[in-house]
């Protein structure tokens, strides 16, 4: 499938996990919040997402925090 052919929230949902597997957690919290609007109408453009499944964005915060634990020191 083309990269052109997948919706804009798949592809946001790849940018978060790069931005994950890098340990850029502020990227990846912008993409998150991206990924939410465009799962929503106040993403804009008419063309809204209408996927049933929400549970990539479900896993996508959850490791998130998995991963913003991770990285507060210990002490």
């Amino acid at each position: 499938m083309s990269d052109h052919s997948r919706r804009l929230s798949d592809k946001i949902l790849r940018a978060f996990n790069q931005a994950c597997d890098q340990n850029y957690l502020d990227v990846a919290e912008a993409m998150i919040r991206g990924l939410e609007l465009a799962l929503t109408r106040e993403g804009g453009s008419g063309k809204v997402d209408k996927r049933q499944d929400m549970s990539a964005l479900a896993d996508a915060w959850i490791r998130l925090k998995a991963l913003r634990e991770a990285s507060i020191p210990q002490g």
